[in-house]
Order: structure tokens, then C-alpha cells, then sequence
């Protein structure tokens, strides 16, 4: 059995929500899980499940801990205060309880709360140390629980410390981003890993760190990085619980209502599946196979059917590497790509997720012909998750070269110059690469330095991808990207002495002359017919001549 508790430092970052939504999963993963309201002086966590009912005649914990500060003794067994949870209004039975705080809506329960002696439950008389482990010996044993999930009291407390270092072997603790709560959060994760308590009891307590309730931020990279440092965590026990307007709006259980708020889902299956919960993973995948045999033996509407609902109510990595398969295989693009995202945000390192991403997205950005005018809002929306998956696999430093280099490439198309430069000039260096690499790679950098009005450094780029040429197709080829986007005489003495060299200087001035670029700088001075005529290209400085005349008389 595992003890997970979820604590805030201060109310409003959606604890008690978290910790409802993680033991309605778990119990839908048939996980026989318990929820521990013990958050007695603000209670109400069986308000989160609204067809359940508390009797008014039922006792709660505080009744149970309350009997033995007074009797020394326990006031029932635990089956008799835990409440059998229903799911949503359906007839569908979860192995889901709950142990409420007691009668909370009578004047009687705030008597009984103010009667309630810390100091004398955790005297040497009473021993609540180990009426505690006692407590929760119970829930194993009586109730054979799989896991068990606690809403703790905020601030800093008895109840607090009870449930983050005596009782829990993971806790989750919510908070926003004031300077208040980063600073107690902080005090609070050191007390928990340096218990005196948790060591007596041979635990190593696990703490993640859920920043709650903030704005999405556009760069999710760069904001996690500055969470980490100010909440002194490791990047992998730091999560999000983005701002949701709908939650704002009507409270509900995201992992239940998973078509609500998909942006919401994700960010609580991405923590989900950060705790250590190797059991519950054990069931997801024992249901996934047996799902995945069923499939075979439906016809493709029904299995797709099928498959959609399964990754609705179990957002896991192996649902969401089923659904990618199938609609890889059956050639639905934007559905198998869709999953492959979801795949990655789940397992960032997935081999299979990644090959097949990596390569259909690079194959996206290259083949998208007018980056600056995608049409749709969906396309868009791709374009953006194409954007942020290739990036962060540079980040990992798992993408190919050429890869590196479309992506460059596409940056620089959509205005994006300096981080286009900070990809490719890297690469100028790797002596390994072959020279027609080299060649693009420099295309693009002299691209993203011309846009960004570097002309010495696009001028330096681009005599070095000339010198790479080995014939006068590539000279041409080279010549005709260069020149799309800059000019300076240097690079057209080099272009015009190997097209001579090549003997490919008729097919370089055509090149020249259909060069958009060259065209536009003719119109607003002579330099072009001035440097050509120095080449003794003179048709072409003819050519340019005309143009930059009829530019000038307006005709």
C-alpha cells in the first residue's frame, strides 16, 4: 500500500481537487484506493463527488481521533467510518472510499474540533505516533487498500506535519507563485526530506512540487527552468496545474469529465504519472493488453470507436502508443501525430514516439510552402506543436543535422532569425559532415543572418558554401539560394570564377537574372550593372540597367 498526501501551504491552488481527481483515477485503474479528508478545520472534500451522501448519523475521523484523546482506545473499526464513493451518476462501481472528516455542517462538529489536544494525543500517556501508523495499518489490512490518498490541512500545523512525515510516503505540495508561499513551500519540502519523524519510521519521504493556478506561459521551457531554481527542485519532481477558465467557472473532476478541459487532463496525467506508482502502471498496462487483443477482432469504425474511449478514460502512455499505431497504420495523419504528442508529453524519451515524430514533423516544415500564410487555425495550431516537439528534441540534443537544419530553416521563414542562427552556426564546425550538408546548412545560416541585417556574416557563409561546390550545378543551385536573400560583390567575384571554372557561367546568369533579390536592388541603384559590367557580364548588366531605368522614369 502506498500513502500519497497532497498539501498546500495556503488554500486556493485546487489541493483538494488534485488529490479527489488522483484517487477517482486510481480507482478506475480497479485500484482499491482511500481518501482521507484530513483537512479538519476546512473540510468538504466529499463535496468534489456530488452524487455522494454523507449520513447524518455518520461518524468521521474526527469523531475516531477525538474517542481515543479521550478513552485511550479506538472508537470502532475502520470499515465503520469510510464511505463507499459513487462514480458520477452512472451504475459503474470503483473501488473508491472515503473516510470524511466527520459531521462538518453541525455546530457540534467545531465543539468537538476545539476539544481536540495535540499535545495530549502525541503524549508519552496516549502515544499518537503510534496510534497513527496504527490507523493506517488498519486501512491495509481491513480494507486491503492499494493506495491511499490524504488531503492535508494547510499552513503549518500538527495535522501538517502529521500527514507529510508521519503518514505519507509521497507528498504532493501545491502552490502558487507569491514569494510567500515559494519561500514556506521551500521551508516545508527541507522539514519533510530531513524528518526525525520519517527517519524514526525508516521512511524517504518523496516530495513533487506542483506550481498551481498560473497563467500557461508561451515558453513552457524557459518558465520551468526558473520554477526549478526558485523552488530548489529537480526537473522531474516540478509540475504545472495550469490556470483553467472553465474550472473557474463550474468545479469539476478533469480525470472524470476528460472532454471539459484537455489542456487541464494533460497537466494532471503529466504529475500522475511522475509519482511512483508502479502498481497502478502495472494495471493500465495489464487493461491495455487485453483491450488491444479485443481490437483485433473488430472491424476498423468500431476498433477506432473503441480506442477513442479508452484513451478518453485512461490517459497513459500505453493507451496513447496503441491509439498512435492504429491510426499510423490505418493513414490518419493528424490523429496518429495528435497521440504521438501526447505520447511524448508523458514519456519525453520514447524511442518509438520520437523516430516517428521526428521524421513525419521535419518531413512537415520542409514540404509547408508558404510558412507566413497558413490558412487555418488548425494548421496553425499543428505548426505550433510541430514548433515546440522539434525544438525540445534539439534541446535534448537528438536531432540529426539535417534535421536541425530544416528546422533552422523554418524558423528563419517565420521571422524567427535568431534562434534560427543559434541552431545552425553550431554545425558549421562538425568536420564529419559530408559537404553537401555543410553546403545547407551554411544556405540557411546565410538566410537567417541576411534577414536579421548581418551582412558580414551572411557574406562569410556564403563564400564558404561556394567553396564547397564541386561542379557548376551545385554553383547554380548555391548562387540561386544565396541570392534570394543577399547580395555583396565578393560573393558574386566567387560565384562568377567558378561558374568560369565549371564552365557554367550561361547557366549562373541565368540563375542571376531570375534572382528575385538581385531584381528588387536593381530597382534602387546601378551597383548591379556597375559590378556586372566589371565581371564582363554585360548582357546581365544590360539587363539590370533596364530594369533599375524603368524603376527610376516609372515606367
Amino acid at each position: 500500500m502506498k500513502t500519497i498526501t497532497f498539501y498546500s501551504y495556503k488554500g486556493g491552488v485546487g489541493r483538494t481537487l488534485a488529490a479527489a481527481n488522483f484517487a477517482v483515477y486510481l480507482a478506475k485503474l480497479g485500484l482499491k484506493t482511500v481518501i482521507i479528508d484530513f483537512d479538519l478545520e476546512a473540510p468538504g472534500i466529499d463535496a468534489k463527488f456530488h452524487s455522494l451522501k454523507v449520513p447524518e448519523d455518520h461518524k468521521g475521523l474526527l469523531d475516531y481521533i477525538l474517542h481515543y484523546q479521550i478513552h485511550n482506545q479506538e472508537l470502532c473499526q475502520i470499515q465503520d467510518i469510510c464511505l463507499k464513493v459513487p462514480f458520477g451518476d452512472s451504475t459503474e462501481s470503483i473501488p473508491l472510499w472515503l473516510i470524511p472528516s466527520g459531521q462538518y455542517l453541525s455546530e457540534n462538529y467545531y465543539k468537538q474540533l476545539s476539544q481536540l489536544d495535540w499535545g495530549k494525543i502525541f503524549s508519552e500517556e496516549l502515544n499518537g505516533v503510534a496510534f497513527f501508523q496504527q490507523f493506517i495499518a488498519y486501512i491495509k489490512e481491513d480494507l486491503k487498500a492499494d493506495f491511499v490518498i490524504i488531503d492535508s490541512r494547510t499552513g503549518i500545523t500538527e495535522i501538517a506535519g502529521l500527514c507529510t512525515q508521519q503518514l505519507a510516503d509521497e507528498v504532493v505540495m501545491l502552490s502558487s507563485m507569491s514569494s510567500e508561499s515559494i519561500k514556506v513551500t521551500k521551508h516545508i519540502k527541507n522539514l519533510i526530506q530531513k524528518s526525525q519523524v520519517a527517519q524514526a519510521l525508516d521512511k524517504k519521504i518523496d516530495v513533487k512540487v506542483v506550481v498551481s493556478r498560473v497563467p500557461k506561459p508561451n515558453d513552457i521551457s524557459t518558465f520551468k527552468i526558473r520554477c526549478c531554481k526558485r523552488f530548489e527542485v529537480e526537473d522531474n519532481k516540478l509540475f504545472f496545474l495550469f490556470s483553467s477558465s472553465l474550472l473557474e467557472q463550474n468545479e469539476f473532476l478533469a480525470l472524470v469529465s476528460s472532454n471539459k478541459d484537455e489542456e487541464l487532463l494533460k497537466n494532471y496525467v503529466s504529475l500522475f504519472y511522475g509519482l511512483n506508482i508502479e502498481l497502478a502502471d502495472k494495471n493500465i498496462r495489464e487493461q491495455v493488453e487485453n483491450i488491444s487483443k479485443s481490437l483485433l477482432s473488430l472491424p476498423p469504425q468500431e476498433t477506432e470507436k473503441r480506442i477513442l474511449e479508452i484513451a478518453a478514460m485512461y490517459p497513459h502512455p500505453e493507451v496513447y502508443r496503441t491509439a498512435m499505431r492504429f491510426f499510423y497504420f490505418t493513414k490518419n495523419e493528424e490523429a496518429w501525430i495528435n497521440y504521438g504528442f501526447k505520447m511524448v508529453d508523458l514519456i519525453p524519451n520514447d524511442e518509438e514516439a520520437d523516430n516517428l515524430l521526428t521524421n513525419k514533423l521535419s518531413e512537415i516544415l520542409s514540404n509547408i510552402s508558404d510558412k507566413n500564410k497558413m490558412e487555418t487555425r488548425k494548421d496553425k495550431k499543428l505548426i505550433e506543436n510541430v514548433l515546440k516537439f522539434v525544438e525540445k528534441r534539439w534541446i535534448q540534443g537528438k536531432l540529426e543535422p539535417e534535421k536541425i537544419e530544416i528546422f533552422a530553416s523554418f524558423l528563419a521563414d517565420i521571422g524567427n532569425y535568431k534562434k534560427s542562427l543559434e541552431l545552425v552556426l553550431p554545425l558549421c564546425n562538425r568536420v564529419q559532415l559530408d559537404d553537401i550538408t555543410h553546403i545547407y546548412i551554411r544556405l540557411t545560416a546565410v538566410k537567417a543572418a541576411s534577414k536579421d541585417n548581418q551582412p558580414e556574416l551572411a557574406e562569410k557563409l556564403s563564400l564558404v558554401a561556394l567553396s564547397l561546390c564541386k561542379d557548376k550545378l551545385e554553383i547554380c543551385y548555391v548562387s540561386q539560394e544565396i541570392f534570394k536573400y543577399f547580395y555583396s560583390k565578393p560573393v558574386l567575384q566567387i560565384a562568377v570564377d567558378l561558374a568560369y571554372k565549371f564552365d557554367g557561367i550561361d547557366d549562373l546568369v541565368e540563375v542571376l537574372q531570375d534572382a528575385e533579390y538581385l531584381q528588387k536592388l536593381s530597382r534602387d541603384q546601378p551597383t548591379l550593372y556597375e559590378d556586372m559590367n566589371k565581371l564582363k557580364l554585360h548582357k546581365l548588366a544590360d539587363y539590370f540597367l533596364k530594369i533599375y531605368e524603368r524603376s527610376y522614369y516609372n515606367l
